[in-house]
């Protein structure tokens, strides 16, 4: 043989040597290293969807057509298995933010979020501030769709002059006037400061 052959068989074989080299390094084991992934993600999956789909530390921002803006955080929420766009949240804060700069805090145990149009029922100890205004309640339901904020059962509003006993207080979120009122003939308790 002559040497400019032999010297390019030992060039291919090199080529070849390295290239299968690369190979099992660097492609054969990330195929596997791939495929393992997938299995535990499947796992996972397999785990959440038979513990009921809990997610942990939640938190929605969204805005309305007047430029406020609503952020609605959680400890832990359940998706509803027949209603997709529901969360039942635990440990709930929300803050709507309205584009004049005031804002509205809340709180409660427990919160029905849709996902969807943002309305959003709190249920169990719920506390609402806004400006020197206090409303403490069992309900308060947030409907965006109908700009109206309305709380009832158990109602106690205070503010700095007054506090008052009534069964349902409806908040509308653009005009911002409010309207208190009983459910029976009765009027509504105002006990001064």
């Amino acid at each position: 043989m002559n040497y400019k052959t032999l010297f390019q068989v030992i060039l291919i074989v090199i080529a070849l040597v390295l290239s299968i080299f690369v190979y099992v390094k660097y492609f054969h084991k990330n195929e596997n290293l791939e495929n393992i992934q997938t299995k535990n993600v499947t796992l996972e999956d397999k785990q959440d969807l038979s513990s009921g789909n809990t997610v942990k530390e939640i938190l929605y921002e969204s805005f309305d057509n007047n430029g406020n803006k609503y952020i609605i955080r959680s400890d832990s929420g359940t998706f509803n298995n027949e209603k997709k766009e529901e969360i039942l949240m635990t440990n709930v804060r929300a803050k709507i933010s309205f584009n004049n700069g005031t804002v509205m805090n809340l709180k409660s145990e427990k919160a029905k979020y849709n996902t969807v149009n943002n309305d959003t029922y709190f249920f169990n100890s719920v506390e609402l501030k806004y400006l020197s205004h206090l409303i403490n309640s069992n309900n308060i339901d947030i409907l965006f769709e109908m700009n109206k904020l309305e709380a009832y059962n158990d109602l106690v509003y205070r503010n700095p002059e007054i506090r008052l006993l009534a069964d349902k207080v409806e908040f509308d979120l653009l005009t911002k006037n409010t309207k208190i009122f009983m459910f029976d003939d009765s009027k509504v308790k105002i006990i001064n400061n």
